[in-house]
């Protein structure tokens, strides 16, 4: 494996292909409207390559290209597990909260960070959702830089402690003040529309605070930004009662239909959980 050039095999391919193609050239580029067309093409058949001929070629070019990716695969799986093995080991070493999420997909402190062994690549996901898109992990350096970005991009999306509790509250409220018209008790709201419902309660309290022509810090404002704050909105210890809200995992057909969302990622020390819906407490004011 280490005699093994990906770079130069891969070139030498290359090589092999041109030279075929250069064959085929002389007919490529006959010129229809040329006087001279039928002489030119009379001598790119003299050189044209029987079908056999090409078969053959193009044959031995996809068995060497095959074995090609065989052999980058496995040299990059092997490097990719000795990266890997060594991130994990440091975040240990320096405190972090580390487990396994499944195969080549570790939970480092907040974050889940997935290996493509073979690709040589990784990406960050956050309660399953999509953080950072896949990026090539040649080195180890390339690893932290990634955990390190994808934990900066965390701390961008934050909502203030002190407007947290205001911008859920106010996002439930609002759905539960339209339905309550048609129905009586605590209204559940299905996470997916509290989602929107909190984007909306964002701007309003970005707008609430300056002028009305100012831009939105919340107009980007992806799945994972959300379930981040959901976590830090759950895990908000002098909330009071009367402002805390309650999450139910809903039926299998609720998970069916994908209304579930996934939290818990604060900490890699505590499972994921799923939830479907969102209610205010029995003790909330109505």
């Amino acid at each position: 494996m280490s005699d093994f050039d990906e770079s130069a095999e891969i070139k030498a391919v290359q090589r092999d292909a041109n030279s075929l193609i250069k064959r085929l050239q002389p007919l490529a580029k006959l010129k229809s409207a040329d006087p001279k067309v039928i002489d030119a093409l009379t001598r790119a058949l003299a050189t044209l390559p029987s079908s056999s001929e090409v078969g053959a070629a193009v044959d031995e070019l996809r068995g060497r290209s095959e074995k090609i990716v065989r052999q980058a695969g496995s040299q990059r799986a092997a490097l990719t597990r000795t990266i890997e093995a060594e991130f994990i080991r440091k975040r240990r070493e320096s405190g972090d909260a580390v487990r396994e999420a499944g195969e080549a997909a570790w939970r480092v402190g907040s974050i889940e960070i997935q290996f493509d062994r073979e690709q040589a690549r990784a990406r960050v996901l956050y309660n399953r959702e999509q953080l950072l898109p896949w990026a090539a992990t040649r080195h180890l350096e390339d690893v932290e830089e990634l955990a390190n970005k994808a934990q900066q991009k965390l701390r961008s999306a934050t909502i203030p402690d002190e407007s947290l509790a205001d911008v859920f509250s106010g996002a439930y409220e609002y759905l539960a003040s339209k339905a309550r018209n048609q129905m009586s008790g605590s209204y559940r709201a299905p996470l997916p529309e509290f989602y929107r419902e909190v984007r909306v309660a964002l701007a309003r309290h970005e707008l609430s605070n300056g002028k009305a022509e100012r831009k939105l810090e919340s107009a980007d404002f992806p799945l994972w930004a959300f379930l981040y704050n959901l976590d830090r909105y759950r895990a908000l210890a002098d909330l009071p009662a009367e402002r805390r809200l309650n999450f139910e995992t809903g039926s299998q057909s609720d998970h069916q239909k994908r209304m579930a969302m996934t939290v818990n990622g604060l900490d890699a020390a505590s499972d994921y959980k799923s939830y479907c819906y969102v209610y205010a407490v029995p003790s909330t004011p109505r």
